[in-house]
């Protein structure tokens, strides 16, 4: 299950997304990730909920890191990840995946300090 929201006040776009993918539910995430994306000015920042993610498949983590390219390419400015120790696995996966192309994403433990973080970034 995933959701995606845009922000167009902030220049943000949050993201959410927990249980179990397969590869076709991925690509939908990441065609949905891009769309919202298109709609945002450079330099937006994406949150990514990811705390009760279990491990992507590799077909989506190889889509996943596709997405992420093209989020760098469209001019994100920077990625706040909420994560937790029940899936550190998936956080390690998203990890690796975004270093793959070329950046790190902070990572906290909940919502409210990605939100703080955000406000840092932006004020």
């Amino acid at each position: 299950m995933f959701d995606v929201r845009t922000n167009f006040f902030e220049n943000k776009l949050l993201f959410l997304a927990k249980g179990k993918m397969d590869g076709n539910e991925c690509r939908t995430m990441c065609d949905a990730l891009l769309k919202n994306a298109r709609k945002l000015q450079a330099g937006f920042i994406l949150i990514s909920d990811i705390h009760e993610l279990e491990p992507l498949p590799e077909e989506g983590r190889l889509e996943l890191q596709k997405t992420m390219q093209a989020l760098i390419n469209g001019g994100m400015g920077a990625e706040i990840r909420v994560i937790s120790d029940k899936t550190i696995i998936t956080a390690n996966q998203f990890q690796r995946t975004s270093r793959a192309v070329g950046y790190t994403a902070t990572e906290v433990r909940t919502i409210q300090e990605a939100e703080r973080l955000v406000d840092q970034l932006v004020g």
